[in-house]
């Protein structure tokens, strides 16, 4: 039994690690302080950013920017932009914004902003002395949890190179309180263990043991911290300072299971084999998919036959071969029914679906069989990232299918604008040839000569209105016909009104010569501009007729080169879509065939165990041989 319990310890202590080699702390997103938004399009990105809206973001400030619309936030747009491509993993990209950002040009906050976030990216890419130098860099405290953020990456990095006792000096001058600062502290601790430093690490995983946890976090940490300590003095054979601290872990809490596991194996140290059973007997109460109940299975058969209770050990052996095989094959369906492509797809239907990138995790935990086996996984950094890298790629290619829809739109609208263009284009010439052939201009320039030789001659008969020259018509025939009348006709009195009605017109029209002749100008003006209209219409039209084929033609082929573009990208996308299935899906079985081998070396125990036990009770008088 002591192999199983070696291995246990390790694969105990292993996990501790879980979850501060996973990241366990969220990264601090970017607080943004302007005291004026001067660029609409500058808002208009804020707008999808402040929403988590990032990918929006990107596009909006990226178009922006090329069209140079934002000429008042040009350094706040270029760190917002390297931030959120530092969200999406688009590492070099980020890199190549913020080493603009470093000049001396550039104001100290943007300058310092850019730095931290340098070393955030170098730190990730293992660049560890470079990202100590980019973090050297920074002048004075960063605004905000950012200055929190700063001082605990330094630690990691620190930590990063294994140069703990600085990493630890480092903290305990900074003081830093925060739920940040204790699971690096937490970290640390379980690093110097590893590196042998067990006294100090100890020191803080007792540090952190003692914390008073008033939130659920916080409280998970203290947990992990004294099932640390327990299990790190299981290994020296210290069974009694394990007993303690393991006796601190809650019972309800995620790693109470684990708590009493160790519980039981410090008292098989002890030799005392009843109390041991109390906490393994405890945990063949609870599920048994977790891997500390599994265990439990065979401790308890073991503790029993320590107690010479060979009967019950046997009972307990022949349960656990049950529940192990069970357990075998349905970790085998499981296998399966990944392979099957359904497993991603559970978990995404059940995620939100916006656009953020380094702030997203994984909110849900389906309700599958899969997730029982796989709570651990789900949880580590590595099916994380795997994961967020799958859902930008979903995120990607739902955006490329959206286009490809959209190209298709423009292309029809191409289609209806180059046919409606077809139709109205030989009405439009002949409109333009029927005026042409009025001869406008020789029309406009008799006007004009009209008008000049009424003003030179003062020809008010010109100036006449239509019911004027009515009347001036039909007093030239009434005046005809006084003149073809004989001397011996008494017509004076007759030509006296003829004259007098004939001088009233000519007055009427003399008293308005001046508005007359003005409205005649402005009418020649009024003829003078349209006629520059219809040049230049003209012209357009003719513009328009030798270069619309063209513009068609050079849309047409802009569309052709932007739907083969998006249909490799599009293929592109599914293709390693596809990929980082194929990669979450061996990491879910992967898991799963470790959890097989761990379930069969238990069974393969048990079944040596009861074949022992048979082996005693058919030979009875193998006991008392010396």
């Amino acid at each position: 039994m002591k192999s199983l319990l070696s291995t246990s310890l390790i694969v105990c202590i292993a996990g501790l690690m879980l979850p501060l080699q996973a990241g366990a702390v969220k990264p601090i997103p970017e607080k943004i302080v302007l005291r004026e938004i001067r660029d609409v399009d500058f808002g208009n990105t804020l707008f999808y950013f402040f929403q988590r809206q990032y990918f929006s973001a990107i596009i909006h400030l990226t178009v922006a920017q090329q069209r140079k619309t934002i000429p008042h936030h040009t350094d706040d747009a270029e760190l917002l932009l390297g931030g959120m491509y530092l969200s999406f993993g688009m590492h070099r990209e980020a890199g190549r914004i913020f080493n603009r950002l470093i000049t001396e040009k550039v104001p100290l906050r943007i300058r310092n902003r850019a730095w931290f976030y340098l070393a955030k990216i170098r730190y990730q890419r293992t660049l560890y002395p470079e990202a100590e130098q980019a973090i050297g860099k920074i002048e004075g405290a960063l605004p905000g949890l950012q200055e929190n953020e700063r001082r605990l990456l330094y630690a990691k990095i620190l930590m990063a190179q294994k140069r703990y006792a600085e990493a630890d000096s480092y903290l305990s001058e900074t003081n830093d309180k925060s739920i940040w600062s204790v699971y690096i502290r937490y970290n640390l601790a379980v690093s110097m263990i590893k590196q042998n430093n067990i006294e100090r690490g100890r020191e803080l995983l007792q540090s952190i043991g003692r914390l008073k946890a008033p939130g659920k976090e916080l409280q998970a940490i203290r947990d992990q911290a004294n099932l640390a300590l327990g299990y790190s003095y299981i290994l020296e054979k210290k069974p009694a300072q394990a007993i303690e601290d393991l006796r601190k872990v809650r019972l309800k809490g995620h790693l109470s299971n684990k708590a009493l596991l160790g519980l039981g194996w410090a008292y098989d140290q002890q030799k005392e084999y009843r109390k041991a059973l109390l906490p393994w007997l405890e945990l063949n109460k609870r599920n048994p998919l977790d891997s500390a109940v599994q265990e439990s299975f065979l401790a308890t058969a073991y503790a029993l036959g320590k107690l010479n209770q060979d009967s019950r050990a046997l009972d307990h052996y022949l349960t656990a071969i049950e529940i192990y095989e069970g357990e075998v094959r349905r970790l085998e369906d499981t296998i399966i029914n990944i392979s099957n492509g359904s497993f991603i797809q559970q978990i995404m239907a059940i995620q939100s679906q916006n656009e953020m990138g380094w702030f997203w995790e994984m909110e849900n935990v389906p309700v599958t069989p899969e997730s029982h086996y796989l709570i651990n996984l789900l949880a580590s950094n590595t099916f994380q990232e795997s994961l967020k890298n799958y859902r930008d790629l979903v995120l990607l290619r739902n955006n490329l299918d959206s286009w490809s829809k959209n190209i298709e739109a423009y292309n029809t609208m191409l289609n209806t604008r180059s046919t409606a263009y077809s139709e109205r284009l030989p009405v439009i010439r002949k409109n333009t040839e029927r005026i042409k052939n009025g001869n406008l201009k020789k029309q406009r320039d008799l006007y004009a000569g009209e008008y000049k030789r009424i003003i030179l001659t003062d020809d008010l008969t010109a100036l006449a209105n239509t019911v004027e020259k009515q009347y001036l018509y039909k007093l030239d025939k009434v005046g005809k016909l006084l003149g073809e009348l004989t001397p011996r006709h008494n017509m004076k009195a007759a030509e006296d009104k003829y004259r007098l009605l004939r001088g009233v017109i000519k007055w009427n029209i003399a008293n308005e010569y001046g508005p007359r002749t003005w409205q005649l100008k402005k009418d020649l003006k009024q003829l003078d501009a349209a006629l520059e209209i219809y040049e230049s219409y003209s012209k357009g039209i003719l513009s328009v007729e030798k270069n619309a084929p063209l513009r068609f033609e050079g849309y047409g082929s802009r569309i052709a080169n932007l739907r083969k573009h998006i249909d490799a990208l599009l293929k592109q996308a599914n293709t390693t879509l596809t990929k980082q299935e194929k990669l979450i899906e061996s990491l879910a079985v992967y898991e799963l065939r470790r959890q097989q081998d761990r379930i069969d070396s238990y069974l393969t125990h048990a079944q040596f165990s009861v074949a022992q036990i048979q082996d005693k009770a058919s030979h009875p008088d193998k006991e008392e041989q010396p």
